[in-house]
């Protein structure tokens, strides 16, 4: 009976000593616990899983990149749209640098990625590689307060709107591009819907203009809409549209700068 219970006491330990082992191997090889593996089990917990992301980045990554710590607080970016002819990526084949402000500083000479389906902005450590690939890291919005894409023949200035701020302008809550600030605003919100199609999802781009002769934002969907804004003003509006030719329907974001210059124009010589 005593060399039993022996044997059993070794033979639990054993296994109890090893569990630990076998969870954190199985937590780094399941690629952070992927919420689509787990779906229909009825034992999600989102927090949970969000927090052990967290921690994740936090211990795997922050030793191993270049930038700050204050950076390395978000989750592990998946790549979910591999199959996709379309990706839901801004401007994705196009060459740019970036830089990013938080509360506390600004970090230049970035590599950033904004995903206009999840609204995420996503930091990538090309100087090396983790886990067979580029540490890819969708930061946390709490501590992001805007960031800069630089192209060659455009520069694009992000800001994230949230309350109560986003509720005083009508907006909902996100990252919008600043296209042009003067006595009148105007600003991008940069989004994505996905469909399907031949069994892939794909991601139709779909950028929504805004603009506030104010304090409030209102979205512009036809050119009813946006003269509409302008009050007295709409008339000679009109008038510089139809003769530059702008139509709202296909307008640019130059078209649309240039409609907010004249107007402020107007604003400015009475």
């Amino acid at each position: 009976m005593k060399l039993w219970f022996a044997v059993y006491r070794k033979s639990f330990l054993f296994t109890f000593l090893l569990l630990p082992i076998t969870v954190i191997t199985w937590g780094q090889s399941s690629n952070l616990l992927n919420v689509s593996t787990l779906k229909g089990t009825g034992n999600i917990n989102i927090q949970s899983l969000v927090d052990r992301q967290i921690k994740y980045i936090q211990e795997s990554y922050s030793s191993e990149i270049e930038a700050s710590k204050e950076l390395i607080n978000g989750k592990e970016y998946e790549s979910y749209y591999t199959r996709s002819q379309s990706k839901p990526l801004l401007f994705v084949n196009k060459k740019r640098t970036a830089s990013i402000f938080t509360r506390s500083r600004r970090y230049n000479d970035l590599t950033l990625q904004y995903d206009t389906f999840l609204d995420e902005v996503i930091y990538t450590d090309t100087t090396r590689m983790l886990y067979d690939r580029y540490p890819q890291i969708a930061l946390n919005k709490d501590i992001v307060v805007g960031f800069n894409l630089y192209f060659q023949d455009d520069s694009l200035l992000f800001r994230y709107f949230r309350p109560p701020d986003c509720t005083k302008h009508n907006l909902k809550e996100g990252f919008y591009e600043i296209a042009y600030q003067g006595k009148s605003n105007y600003i991008i919100k940069h989004t994505s819907s996905f469909y399907v199609r031949e069994g892939r999802h794909e991601y139709k781009y779909e950028p929504e203009n805004y603009i506030s002769a104010g304090d409030v934002y209102y979205r512009v969907k036809s050119k009813r809409s946006l003269l509409k804004l302008f009050g007295e003003k709409s008339g000679e509006v009109k008038r510089y549209m139809h003769s530059s030719r702008i139509r709202i329907r296909q307008a640019d974001k130059n078209q649309f700068v240039s409609i907010m210059k004249f107007y402020d124009s107007l604003s400015s010589s009475r």
